[in-house]
Parts: C-alpha cells; structure tokens; sequence
C-alpha cells in the first residue's frame, strides 16, 4: 500500500483483446505480436520496480481511450496512452 502523496508510477496494461485494439489504432505501431509486447512490458515493469519506484498497472480500454483521446484532440500514441494511464491511476486514488 502507497503512502499518501507518494508518487506512483502507472503503467499501461492491456489484455490481448485491447492489445488488438491498439495495434489497429496506433499510429506508431506496435510490437509484432501481443506475447512479444507482453514479454517487453514485464521487462520494463520488472526494471521499474527494481528501480525502488511505485509502479501498477493500469488496465488500459481501447474504447475509452480512443473516446478521451478524441476530447483532447490528440492521437492515441504512447505519449497520450501514459497520460490516459495517469489520469486514471489519479481517479482510483481520489485525486483529479
């Protein structure tokens, strides 16, 4: 459990069905396929954690993201899904 006002880390997850999703909506591509996404994705939350920092991940919908992304005016790439990510992570904490 996370101590208030510590920072937190949120890391975008998806399952392979929303993986899917992302690879058709992505305009930077993705990883060849959701195992080898899966595979970097463990690595670089391992190395995180490792790190001593406070990370979780967050459970990413396409739908959703693709409805905040079109708010915002932005294209749904890494940059605006770690956003998203955050913003979420905040709500589920109590903050906006």
């Amino acid at each position: 459990m996370s101590n208030e006002g510590e920072l937190v880390f949120a890391f975008c997850w998806f399952d392979e069905e929303q993986w899917k999703l992302l690879a058709e909506i992505d305009p930077n591509g993705v990883d060849d396929s959701y195992d080898e996404w899966r595979k970097n994705a463990c690595s670089a939350f391992s190395e995180i954690q490792a790190s001593g920092k406070n990370v979780r991940k967050v459970s990413i919908k396409i739908p959703k993201l693709q409805e905040w992304c079109n708010e915002k005016g932005i294209e749904p790439n890494s940059s605006a899904r770690a956003k998203y990510a955050s913003m979420l992570a905040n709500r589920e904490n109590g903050a906006e």
